[in-house]
């Protein structure tokens, strides 16, 4: 996913720069945008980088043209939400322009909210809210690729549960992209137990990380400290640039890189929670 981050201190008016491979950009009242790329027939795993007056879909996807879908994970499944178009729910009186992607009447609804169209064979969902940090996917399923525009405030801090036994989608609330492990404002690892196991969308199918530690692989000479959680010595490895250790029969991945603007999953195995902590701390 390639993302591209322009953020202007209100104040000053100085701009910089943010991609994949982000800098932190430290000031007050931070505000600007970010551009998504939403490639056309596919599933697109991302977030919403910056904080809006309102973070209701219609208004933060606000570059989509009518028919794409969006999956909002409830943290057990999606819920799906079809976007008809701007105005045209609204316009007849409904209460969003998103339609329930799972089901059509009679069937049940599968958004809880939803409102009957008899006519046109819809339910119309209340518009999902997408706030920094929550990861979801976008199907683009037009035939010409899109582009979002994302604008808002610049989140500084923020603190999510990743709940014990379960995966959550989510993603960096502040919008900074590089390692996830040594880059002190993804933090992602921080309060991780050891265990854990980062999903990462390759844009058909995903990456799996598994986190070994602090220093553990490392501390033992290899590239990093994370293992490959989709196949073990002498099976296909399945992460690019994988590193055998045979002794331990694990295959030690390249760090994890987060890109500005994704979405990605994390297995908590733990029996307690963890809480991703992220905090910009030296803003002048």
């Amino acid at each position: 996913m390639r993302t591209k981050t322009l953020l202007i201190a209100a104040a000053a008016l100085a701009a910089a720069i943010t991609s994949s491979q982000a800098q932190t950009v430290y000031s007050q009242n931070v505000v600007g945008y970010v551009n998504t790329a939403l490639p056309a027939g596919l599933y697109t795993l991302i977030n919403n980088p910056l904080n809006a007056t309102t973070n209701g879909a219609s208004t933060v996807l606000s570059g989509l043209q009518g028919g794409e879908t969006i999956l909002v994970w409830n943290g057990h499944g999606y819920y799906a939400y079809t976007y008809a178009g701007p105005g045209v729910g609204t316009g007849l009186g409904f209460q969003s322009d998103w339609t329930d992607g799972g089901a059509i009447p009679p069937q049940t609804p599968t958004v809880p909210g939803d409102q009957t169209d008899s006519n046109d064979d819809v339910y119309w969902t209340p518009q999902p809210v997408l706030n920094p940090g929550a990861g979801f996917y976008v199907l683009n399923s037009n035939s010409g690729n899109e582009t979002n525009t994302f604008t808002g405030t610049v989140v500084t801090t923020n603190a999510q549960t990743l709940a014990a036994g379960l995966y959550s989608l989510v993603a960096s609330a502040i919008p900074v992209g590089g390692d996830a492990e040594s880059n002190s404002v993804l933090n992602l690892t921080a309060t991780f137990q050891g265990g854990e196991t980062v999903l990462a969308w390759n844009g058909h199918g995903f990456y799996a990380y598994t986190y070994a530690g602090l220093g553990v692989g490392t501390g033992l000479g290899y590239q990093s400290d994370w293992t490959d959680g989709g196949a073990i010595p002498p099976q296909t490895p399945t992460v690019p640039g994988d590193q055998t250790d045979s002794n331990d029969d694990v295959y030690w991945t390249p760090g994890l890189q987060l890109s500005v603007g994704e979405g990605f999953f994390v297995l908590n195995p733990n029996s307690s929670p963890d809480v991703w902590t992220q905090t910009i701390t030296n803003i002048p």
